[in-house]
């Protein structure tokens, strides 16, 4: 793995993300960002990411450890033209983002959470923390 090029961290008022090039760059000099520059160079860098695998298989998710997300907002979208259903959300990190599910996919998921409602929750709020 190559040594990083850049970094980003938060500025001192807490206002905005600060883009700094390192040594290893070549480069020098940092560059100031707000929350919505920040948001569109994060999409930019998962569209470049997602073009740069789109020829190589979707890698399974069993056993991949995930960040999950707390306390968002999240709306289920129905398309009846393609039968698909988009479960949006709003990622802290990423800003808005869906999933589309097959109908296939929700049967899967409909079994889950039957599942799911039998678990005993200690605590009424229980899921909304981590463990």
């Amino acid at each position: 793995m190559s040594a990083p090029r850049m970094q980003v961290t938060r500025s001192e008022d807490g206002e905005k993300a600060v883009l700094s090039f390192l040594e290893s760059s070549g480069m020098s000099g940092s560059i100031e960002l707000d929350t919505e520059q920040l948001l569109q160079l994060i999409a930019s860098l998962g569209y470049a990411r997602s073009s740069l695998l789109e020829k190589q298989p979707i890698p399974s998710m069993e056993g991949t450890r995930v960040t999950p997300v707390y306390n968002t907002h999240w709306a289920l979208q129905i398309d009846t033209l393609t039968e698909g259903s988009t479960l949006a959300f709003q990622h802290p990190a990423y800003g808005a983002v869906g999933l589309v599910f097959t109908p296939d996919d929700v049967e899967k998921l409909i079994q889950g959470l039957q599942k799911h409602r039998t678990i005993i929750h200690s605590a009424p709020d229980a899921s909304q923390k981590p463990s």
